[in-house]
């Protein structure tokens, strides 16, 4: 029986109120035993301000702690019988005749290949359970290099050939307004009005046909539901890097989302991608303005998903996690430096929430807390570095005042008093539990044999520990520099992210050869003035030192075995799927994109047609670009004129009749010269696989 609106709403209160007191609580207890630590002479403003940065921080720390333990209590309990997918049975939905849904892919600079092959094996899993015909597919392309978007159209009609056709849709934007938003922005003006659903996948995403079902039957069977998000496992780890985070995803992500989901309930976050969004809701309340302060607080709001899902619950709309639908995946960067470089644009998004979390109003409590612990996500990292800082601070005067050195825990735990001990016991609780309790999970219930057994299980726990251990220095920071850049309001480019790993030495050095370099200096400083000290400061100054070493193991290509996972020992059909069959857009070898879209009238042909050119300084122009582009080949133009050739099938048929009548010795006549080689290649190998 379904529950009434209430219901939920007054049991979230009281698990949120319950919460908010373990957290607090547990803060209080934290900051007394700090301050019975913190000697007279290290009395004044430096000790008041040492406290109050880590009262945030225990808070902070905590708050991830208690969350794992309510999904721990949740899981024990046979999952949160507040949940959609425990209240609503599944059941299959057929929509009203003629009526479709929208599954959307925004892209911006992705690999082509990997990127289309995930979309690719989503409809043909779609296509097995016999679901296509619900869906229209759409590719909303926000590439401005001709080899990458001509790439990604070539793909887009090799999948709708595989597909039937007519199911796939490519658009590419000429303007770029708004980043990610701006493109499902764009398309909802579009064709919004069509559709009731739409699913949003981000360019690493997977997503089962059975997931996309339930999610759907969900959405049918909860009118009050806007936004339906699963919880995307990692998928697709080819490095050592990337494996480690999809252990640590695969493990601990369990408790995390099951706790995360029980205290949000009807108040959940959207995370952008691997989602169901109710269309004409989303469409009416979820546009987001540019933002009109200064500096970093102006232009476009890159995090977006956040302020969506805030929106939503503001229009009295509910927003579900469903951590229970399996089937979700997304992918994780391959190297250290692809995950920094993708946090300071998630660094910049999350510090621009301060500005609507102040402004709009009526937004929901759960929602403005959502915010703010994206706000202290990244303000942690610089947070930790002023506790780091004025701990040593406090020692060092000590030690200049001529008292003795007084720590905040001393260097020997054998000389630790019981509120020193309770300090750092109480700590390492908070920091090690969740990965406790997750191990304790994984075992009751059964799973340990799918991430190797129980041993390997253990061990590779423990190893995912130490390494993260090393990575934290490293991403306070960098994480520090981020918040820094943010604030000062420095240009950031939005680029496709790697997804195939490959550092060199030289660029792991010269990526972290500046904090290296102030580390030693650092330590040299203080094992001068106070050697006492050093002991504690090699924990966090070491991995520094040794950052580039780790970034480059840590992007080396990682065993089978290594991190064992349920998806590594028996993949799921839409990840075998990706990995089996890529979308090649039918590219001969020798040519670029834009050759081949010069010199194959069949390429040409797909999608592409445009009416005539009517504004005759366009013609002008256009025809300007075909004769240089003739005489003196494709390298005579720029990125942006060859796009404005390709975007127009008459100038482009035009260049196509001039290239194939192009004499020997002329830049398209060694084109063509290529193309002969090409097939006579094509031919021979063709010929040795029949013969073999």
């Amino acid at each position: 029986m379904a529950l009434t609106e209430p219901r939920w709403q007054s049991v979230a209160f009281r698990r949120r109120l319950l919460l908010a007191l373990l957290v607090l609580g547990q803060t209080a207890a934290g900051v007394w035993l700090l301050t019975q630590n913190v000697s007279a002479v290290n009395s004044g403003w430096p000790a008041a301000a040492l406290i109050g940065v880590f009262a945030i921080l225990f808070t902070w720390i905590g708050l991830g702690f208690w969350t794992a333990v309510f999904g721990f209590v949740m899981l024990r309990r046979g999952g949160d019988p507040l949940s959609l997918s425990r209240r609503f049975a599944a059941t299959s939905v057929s929509l009203p005749i003629g009526e479709r849904v929208a599954l959307v892919m925004p892209i911006c600079h992705e690999p082509v290949q990997r990127t289309l092959g995930n979309l690719n094996a989503v409809c043909q899993d779609l296509d097995h359970r016999g679901l296509l015909a619900n869906f229209d597919v759409y590719v909303l392309s926000d590439s401005q290099e001709p080899e990458t978007w001509l790439e990604e159209q070539a793909a887009c009609a090799d999948i709708d050939a595989r597909l039937g056709g007519g199911r796939l849709f490519y658009r590419r934007r000429r303007v770029n307004l708004k980043y990610k938003s701006g493109n499902i922005a764009d398309f909802l003006r579009r064709w919004g009005a069509r559709y009731r659903y739409m699913v949003v996948l981000d360019a690493d995403s997977l997503l089962s046909a059975e997931a996309i079902q339930r999610l759907l039957g969900l959405m049918e069977q909860r009118p009050q539901a806007g936004i339906i998000q699963t919880a995307p496992r990692l998928a697709r780890a080819d490095t050592r890097f990337a494996r480690l985070q999809q252990f640590a995803n695969r493990c601990y992500g369990r408790i995390h989302s099951a706790g995360l989901a029980a205290i949000q309930l009807g108040d959940a976050n959207y995370w952008g991608h691997n989602a169901i969004i109710r269309v004409a809701p989303f469409m009416e309340h979820c546009g987001l303005r540019q933002l009109r302060g200064w500096g970093l607080f102006r232009g476009p709001v890159l995090s977006h998903d956040y302020l969506e899902s805030a929106l939503m619950g503001r229009a009295g709309y509910e927003v579900w996690l469903e951590p229970s639908i399996s089937g979700s995946f997304e992918e994780s960067p391959p190297t250290l430096k692809d995950d920094l470089i993708r946090d300071r644009r998630w660094c910049r998004g999350n510090l621009q929430h301060l500005a609507p979390l102040l402004t709009l109003s009526k937004l929901k409590f759960c929602h403005r807390v959502a915010l703010i612990t994206g706000i202290l996500s990244y303000l942690a990292s610089p947070l930790w570095l002023v506790f780091l800082g004025l701990s040593a601070y406090l020692s060092i005067a000590s030690a200049s005042s001529g008292a003795p050195l007084t720590e905040l825990i001393n260097a020997s735990p054998a000389s630790w008093s019981l509120t020193e001990s309770g300090l750092v016991g109480l700590t390492i609780s908070l920091l090690l539990g969740p990965r406790i309790l997750a191990l304790i999970d994984q075992g009751l219930a059964g799973r340990s044999q799918g991430f190797g057994g129980r041993w390997r299980l253990m061990t590779n726990t423990a190893l995912e520990t130490l390494v993260s251990i090393l990575l934290a220095p490293i991403r306070m920071i960098v994480h520090s520099g981020h918040v820094a850049g943010a604030l000062l309001n420095r240009n950031l480019q939005w680029r496709g992210q790697n997804r195939t790993g490959a550092v060199g030495f030289a660029e792991a050095l010269q990526h972290f050869v500046w904090p290296a370099l102030a580390c030693t200096g650092l330590l040299a400083l203080i094992h001068w003035y106070t050697p006492d000290l050093t002991p504690w400061a090699l924990p966090v100054t070491l991995p520094l030192l040794m950052a580039p070493v780790l970034m480059l193991w840590l992007a080396g290509p990682a065993n089978p075995q290594w991190m064992t996972v349920p998806e590594t020992e028996s993949p799921t059909p839409v990840i075998s799927s990706a990995l089996s069959v890529q979308p090649q857009g039918k590219r001969l070898p020798t040519l670029s994109w834009f050759e081949q879209a010069v010199l194959s009238p069949h390429y040409r042909g797909w999608r592409h047609r445009r009416p005539p050119v009517k504004n005759g300084c366009k013609q002008t122009v256009l025809s300007r670009l075909v004769d240089q582009c003739a005489e003196q080949g494709p390298g005579a133009l720029a990125p942006d004129e060859i796009s404005l050739l390709c975007e127009h099938p008459d100038a482009l048929a035009s260049l196509h009749v001039r290239a194939w009548h192009a004499k020997p010795g002329s830049p398209w006549g060694s084109v063509l010269a290529r193309l002969d080689d090409s097939f006579v290649t094509t031919a021979v190998r063709n010929l040795h696989g029949h013969q073999s």
